[in-house]
């Protein structure tokens, strides 16, 4: 975790019991992260974004480049910003820090000095190459701050009516500081005059990252890994950004927040530019890349005969193999969206197929139902609608075996009493 419990003071915590913490690499009391790090032999830790940065990456460019130091340290903007740059956690303005030392370089850098060590080994590796952007702030460097011009952005998806029919917690952060997980201190409306400019901004924070994984992805072809090594591009989730009038990741599981990218590249086993639209979820990714390992998946201590032949997948989520090869495809599939909302009090559910997205809030009568084949853009909730009742119903009873069959069956039962 990054912060430290609410209302202790780091100088009371022991910087050991939070080593990922930022108070505690700012003041040097943590240098390193213990190894191995959640099963990684070594770490090169560049943790926040954009001038929130630290870990190994600022270190660096403390000691490294002390000219440019400063650049980091303020938040120079490259030229006079706007009032966005004052925005909360939607800041927006062009960095003046050169691109080469940007994290995004940083953490590409690292990554391409693990390849080349690897390549000239010829040893097999699992490696994790986790870049922070795009994420606000919106604060691309040059030449990417310029890339896209703000008056080409395409307007924000949505209006102002749909949050009429919508839980009240949409209205309240359109025009309220209500604390939620997404939403500190301003209403999401002060971003409106602005959101081409952020808009514009993020997209050249993306074509910045897709430069880097160019650049690792050459390295693996240079150092002759490429033919026998997969190659995994996944997102935790999406950006609102401006439409349907939110910004961030939620609370909320509009279509721009919960889809997210899966790409695959295994040379000689998946057609290059082939694309599957079943649906699948991140609970996917490790029994794929265990299927591809021919691993399987760890489920600790465990009977020496099987007491329940038959017991459930020990981990949730399914290994998507056969749909990478274009061996099988489902008609049916579904994923589950999960999400806390602590500071509303409600924990949030969601089950998405390829016609319909259910949203339920626990505790709460109403919800969301979006018919996606004729309403793509989720602007007609049907939640309350007599004629999708019997269809709400039927979604309700999905989700609730989803959340069933999502769950993990570990530990395994060891015997019958």
């Amino acid at each position: 975790m990054t912060a430290v419990p609410n209302g202790a003071s780091p100088d009371q915590l022991n910087p050991v019991d939070f080593p990922e913490n930022r108070a505690f690499w700012l003041d040097g009391s943590i240098q390193e992260l213990p190894t191995p790090y959640y099963g990684l032999e070594s770490v090169d830790y560049a943790n926040g974004h954009g001038h929130n940065s630290f870990g190994h990456y600022r270190n660096w460019l403390l000691a490294e480049h002390p000219d440019e130091a400063p650049l980091f340290l303020n938040q120079t903007a490259l030229e006079s910003p706007s009032p966005a740059a004052e925005l909360f956690n939607r800041s927006s303005y062009k960095w003046a820090l050169p691109a080469q030392l940007h994290p995004a370089q940083w953490i590409a850098d690292r990554t391409i000095d693990f390849l080349e060590e690897a390549g000239h080994e010829k040893r097999p590796f699992a490696l994790m190459c986790s870049f922070q952007e795009p994420h606000p702030p919106f604060a691309p460097p040059a030449p990417y701050c310029y890339r896209y011009n703000p008056a080409d952005v395409p307007p924000a998806v949505g209006n102002e009516k749909e949050h009429d029919n919508l839980p009240p917690h949409f209205k309240l952060m359109r025009e309220t500081a209500i604390r939620t997980s997404g939403n500190h201190s301003q209403p999401m409306k002060a971003t409106d005059e602005f959101r081409s400019e952020c808009a514009a901004h993020y997209y050249g924070l993306i074509e910045m990252v897709d430069d880097q994984i160019g650049r690792v992805m050459a390295v693996l072809e240079q150092t002759g890994l490429a033919d026998n090594t997969v190659v995994i591009f996944l997102s935790d989730h999406g950006e609102a950004l401006g439409d349907h009038g939110m910004w961030g990741k939620g609370p909320y599981h509009f279509d721009t927040v919960v889809r997210v990218p899966f790409l695959v590249v295994w040379p000689e086993h998946i057609q290059p530019g082939s694309c599957c639209d079943d649906v699948v979820s991140l609970l996917d990714f490790a029994p794929t890349i265990l299927d591809i390992a021919n691993v399987p998946i760890p489920e600790g201590v465990t009977p020496h005969t099987a007491e329940a032949v038959n017991a459930p997948s020990p981990w949730p989520g399914k290994s998507i193999l056969p749909l990478l090869l274009g061996e099988a495809s489902e008609t049916d599939s579904s994923a589950l969206i999960e999400m806390d909302e602590d500071y509303l009090g409600f924990k949030i559910r969601t089950l998405i197929t390829k016609q319909r997205r259910l949203t339920i809030y626990s505790n709460q009568n109403y919800g969301e139902l979006f018919d996606l084949e004729n309403d793509p853009y989720e602007l007609n909730n049907l939640w309350s609608d007599p004629a999708w009742r019997s269809q709400r119903d039927d979604l309700q009873f999905e989700l609730l075996q989803k959340i069933i069959n999502t769950d993990i069956s570990l530990p395994r039962q060891m015997g019958r009493a």
